[in-house]
């Protein structure tokens, strides 16, 4: 155990709640055991204690990189979408993601009011 860990594990024991209320300080060092800081999670079923090479992690981190681009691409894809049943105001530039988001709701809530304030049609 690394001295950084055996000091939380000092500070967790030495400030413990007195039946009072208040904090006491103690030093509990002495009763503490190995045994009642193991854990207590099951092992894995199934999968053995080997460690994962190289080569599995860089494929891993591949594929995770891979999904995270599609979904990336997916996102700017529908604000894409977004952005074109939004009206435009003259802008030079593309909105941001923010901005479309804030557009759209300004949008709704106007298109809303529209049909709120339209005469009822019996």
């Amino acid at each position: 155990m690394e001295s950084s860990e055996a000091y939380g594990y000092l500070y967790m024991l030495g400030t413990q709640q007195s039946s009072t209320g208040d904090w006491a300080s103690t030093s509990s060092y002495d009763s503490y055991s190995e045994e009642s800081y193991q854990s207590t999670s099951p092992d894995p079923v199934g999968r053995s204690k080997s460690r994962v090479t190289p080569l599995v992690l860089r494929k891993r981190r591949l594929a995770a990189n891979a999904r995270e681009r599609r979904r990336m691409q997916n996102l700017n894809q529908a604000f894409d979408r977004l952005r074109t049943f939004l009206p435009q105001l003259g802008q030079d530039r593309q909105l941001s993601k923010y901005e479309t988001l804030q557009m759209a709701q300004t949008y709704i809530t106007a298109l809303y009011d529209l049909l709120d304030q339209r005469p009822s049609q019996n």
